[in-house]
């Protein structure tokens, strides 16, 4: 049984019984079934730049002592940045663990196969799924082992974003901030450089 939409995400499109995540690539038409797991460039980066929730794309809070959700790999703390825009923690970042094949453990591996995003073009000229792409491990992550998850909670107030060179958006920026809350949400199968990457970030890859 699909989980319970939440409150904030009865706007966006559902397919399969699944609410559509707002960064979610998806066609103009829909004809063609959503890209779950694929973001839309333009609404990541409209996300991140407007402190909006990747999920219902509402406003992140603003409040004195509000907070936003990141979920997040070893290798996502390590480097200092989500890629991911951040999730309102009260409902859209559950909905994302309960819906998502990778976060709930029902799949123990990435596909096999790498997406053909050239397939996916639907030739509507209107459409912008020529400017899909995948990320660049994408490749590398082709039938891996599914990585560990952390949620990771924050301070409203230490939102911030990370560059790179050439003023190249890559995330929210977690380097440098301490997080009101860590805690495992999905096992994965760690391989040793996540191990060693959670001993450096003193992630609790090992909470019963």
């Amino acid at each position: 049984m699909a989980p319970r939409i939440p409150k904030r995400m009865s706007g966006c499109p559902v397919h399969g019984g699944l609410a559509v995540p707002v960064v979610a690539a998806r066609h103009r038409h829909g004809g063609r079934p959503p890209m779950f797991g694929l973001n839309h460039p333009g609404r990541v980066t409209g996300a991140l730049l407007g402190k909006r929730c990747g999920g219902c794309g509402g406003a992140l809070s603003t409040r004195p002592g509000g907070k936003y959700a990141l979920l997040m790999r070893p290798v996502d703390f390590t480097r200092g940045y989500s890629a991911e825009p951040a999730l309102h923690p009260s409902d859209c970042a559950p909905y994302a663990l309960a819906a998502c094949p990778m976060l709930n453990g029902h799949l123990a591996r990435h596909r096999a196969t790498p997406r053909d995003l050239e397939a996916e073009r639907c030739g509507d000229p209107e459409c912008d799924c020529h400017l899909w792409t995948t990320s660049a491990d994408h490749h590398a992550r082709a039938a891996a082992p599914a990585s560990p998850f952390c949620l990771a909670t924050y301070r409203q107030e230490d939102y911030r974003l990370h560059y790179g060179d050439a003023d190249v958006l890559f995330g929210v920026a977690t380097a440098g901030i301490a997080p009101l809350t860590v805690k495992l949400v999905t096992r994965g199968d760690p391989s040793v450089v996540d191990l060693t990457r959670a001993l450096l970030a003193g992630l609790p890859l090992w909470e019963s």
